[in-house]
């Protein structure tokens, strides 16, 4: 087998891992929403819903980052120090003369900008992402919902109402809608034919 074709197929091996991976998440959120329709005035699928949500959109957006530096290399693009700084979640500073690395997270919102736009760059094409769509906004709020719940500070942070429910719905259709796009848009320039998750 030569290079490129090697190439390929760990570029396909990398694709088919980000779909499996973002199929499981993906049936975590179907399972804790099949019971929160069960009981939807239940908290606890609610609050399970919220998080199993947020893990999808988190993981799918570490996936991402996973997969741009390798998706570079195949394209041959090449990332700025920033880009890989992202990828990579890692920043590379010096002190006193001595280079180190430290963890870099951006806050939610950035994250899923800065990684949408890297992993667009890697793949050298172009995708129209609109952020000013209420479901971003969603989206967002359905992550700082999610942190409140990891952190409560009292009875009252950890309650999901409806307003939340019907935000974090919205929020994953934008989600759902976005990845797909940019996966098809990047999936056309790949030497393999697959489908999107």
């Amino acid at each position: 087998m030569n290079a490129e074709k090697k190439t390929a197929v760990e570029m396909a091996q990398l694709i088919k891992t980000l779909t499996l991976t973002i199929n499981v998440l993906d049936s975590d959120v179907k399972f804790a929403a099949d019971h929160w329709r069960k009981e939807p005035a239940n908290q606890f699928w609610r609050r399970t819903l919220i998080r199993c949500l947020s893990a999808l959109a988190e993981g799918t957006l570490g996936l991402l980052k996973n997969i741009t530096p390798d998706s570079a290399k195949f394209f041959d693009v090449n990332l700025t120090d920033k880009d890989t700084e992202i990828a990579t979640e890692r920043r590379l500073h010096t002190k006193d003369g001595v280079t180190k690395t430290s963890p870099k997270f951006l806050p939610f919102p950035e994250n899923v900008k800065e990684t949408f736009k890297i992993f667009v760059k890697a793949h050298g094409t172009e995708v129209a992402i609109n952020y000013e769509d209420q479901g971003f906004r969603d989206l967002c709020s359905t992550f700082e919902l999610r942190n409140k719940l990891m952190h409560p500070k009292g009875p009252f942070d950890v309650e999901v109402n409806d307003k939340a429910i019907d935000a974090a719905e919205r929020g994953m259709k934008w989600l759902d809608h976005t990845l797909r796009s940019i996966l098809a848009e990047c999936g056309k320039k790949l030497p393999f034919h697959r489908r999107t998750p």
